[in-house]
């Protein structure tokens, strides 16, 4: 469950599908369904007013600039179908794999769409870059400064700290932790933290991410543990559970628990942000 909402943040070089170029590249984009919370930050950050309908999601919660926006999902279930064309959107966005059927059937009735894959940091930038030119802002300038303002504390140069040793727990049963290939691992290795997982090979059903045994990580021994919580109060006994309680940085008080959304699921320009500066503050 804490990575089938992921999946589809993973890609292989983070590739951008724009449908419909050559039929409708002369339509003006006014009215931008989106189907990710990503997409919905990016576009509200470039014109707020060509939004009209966005996905339900929980970091959406207590945002006032969304809260009259109606929801075309909710959670986990697929976009309504019915509800986007009623909108008669000039554009539709979402991401690759999770949302191919419903972008397939848009493109069918001539609805332009995007759909992106996100895995490192280049990816983030140039789906920022395609929504601006598609909605009429060909202003590399724009795009950077939504890097420079909303992205502010992942803006770095060149790190290149002898930082000590960290690995990231996705999960803790089974034990799953993030490769140089996925979202989370290229943001550690933006900031040169050490992950000890990141050359691993992955042979989960997850891209990106890789099983460790008890033993792989009591003899690697961490300097540092990062958990990733998907709600309050989870793994609060995690310090007195095996095989973890033995470990070096439990014994040293270096766990540290992180949002899920941010660093292992972009979900939206603040979580990344935020998860950005909780990496600056610890290394």
């Amino acid at each position: 469950m804490l990575l089938s909402s992921c999946s589809s943040f993973n890609s292989n070089n983070g590739a951008i599908s724009d449908s419909n170029s050559k039929l409708l590249q002369d339509k003006s984009i006014n009215k931008v369904i989106t189907l990710t919370s990503l997409s919905t930050d990016i576009v509200s950050a470039l014109s707020r007013d060509k939004l009209v309908a966005i996905p339900g999601s929980s970091l959406f919660k207590g945002k006032i600039d969304y809260q009259k926006l109606p929801r075309i999902s909710q959670g986990r279930t697929p976009p309504n179908l019915e509800k986007i064309v009623s909108l008669k959107p000039d554009l539709v966005i979402g991401t690759k794999g999770f949302h191919d059927k419903i972008l397939g059937k848009l493109k069918d009735i001539n609805i332009q769409t995007i759909s992106y894959e996100l895995n490192d940091w280049n990816s983030l930038e140039n789906t920022i870059n395609l929504i601006s030119t598609k909605l009429d802002i060909n202003n590399l300038r724009t795009s950077n400064e939504i890097v420079n303002t909303k992205l502010k504390e992942c803006v770095v140069a060149n790190e290149q700290n002898e930082n000590p040793s960290v690995v990231v727990l996705a999960s803790t049963k089974p034990i799953l932790s993030p490769n140089s290939k996925s979202w989370a691992g290229n943001l550690l290795q933006r900031f040169g933290i050490n992950s000890l997982t990141k050359d691993l090979d992955s042979k989960s059903e997850f891209r990106g991410y890789v099983n460790l045994s008890p033993e792989w990580l009591i003899k690697e021994d961490p300097d540092n543990l990062i958990i990733i919580q998907t709600r309050p109060g989870q793994y609060v006994d995690f310090e007195k559970s095996k095989p973890f309680s033995n470990l070096k940085a439990v014994k040293s008080d270096q766990v540290y628990r992180f949002n899920y959304y941010g660093l292992i699921n972009a979900g939206s320009l603040e979580s990344i942000n935020s998860a950005c500066l909780k990496l600056r503050k610890i290394f």
